[in-house]
């Protein structure tokens, strides 16, 4: 059962998306004119694929537009983006607030039970992307240790100015003077002198 939004009026909208300026949405909004979806309603954009939702200024517009009650519409999925758990997220900001979204090409609409089959195996897509991304993060950390690259935050001390903050404690000079001389924070200068 679809509800309507507090107009009274169920909004269909279209979102269409190229992305480079050498190509054009004049497929996609044909097709989303030929699905009943008003001109004025139809939001056409040009980004990457691969831009997160709430980084594309006229989808993010859009969607808070959209109402209760209301569909978004695009022709094919990866139209709202190449990255599954990012589709994911979005499709899930919607069906939180009761709005659809309608995907031509494969004749799912989230509000009907294939489109709740279809968010499951969506939800399975965007954790196999994750474990995947995990895999290549811990895979690149391995190879860069046994490289012997360090990782992490340079050091904001060399190993001079730790044994120079060594033998500035051994002196009897207090953590904030060494912190001075050596133009570091306190923490960072007690941590070189108890090292």
């Amino acid at each position: 059962m679809s509800l309507k939004n507090r107009t009274g009026i169920m909004g269909k909208y279209g979102y269409a998306r190229v992305s480079t300026s050498r190509q054009q949405t004049d497929n996609q909004v044909t097709d989303l004119l030929k699905e009943g979806v008003p001109e004025a309603q139809i939001v056409t954009e040009t980004v990457s694929g691969a831009t997160a939702w709430k980084s594309r200024p006229a989808l993010k517009r859009l969607v808070r537009r959209l109402q209760a009650g209301d569909t978004l519409t695009v022709v094919k999925l990866d139209r709202l983006g190449r990255n599954a758990l990012d589709v994911l997220t979005l499709i899930d900001v919607l069906k939180k607030r009761e709005i659809s979204v309608r995907i031509l090409n494969l004749g799912i609409d989230t509000a009907g039970a294939g489109g709740k089959l279809f968010l499951l195996l969506l939800a399975g897509f965007a954790e196999f992307e994750r474990n995947i991304i995990r895999e290549r993060v811990l895979s690149g950390l391995e190879t860069a240790k046994a490289k012997g690259i360090r990782l992490g935050r340079k050091p904001t001390l060399t190993e001079e100015d730790i044994a120079q903050a060594r033998r500035l404690k051994a002196q009897g000079l207090s953590t904030r003077e060494v912190a001075k001389l050596l133009h570091v924070s306190k923490m960072t200068a007690w941590r070189a002198m108890n090292s």
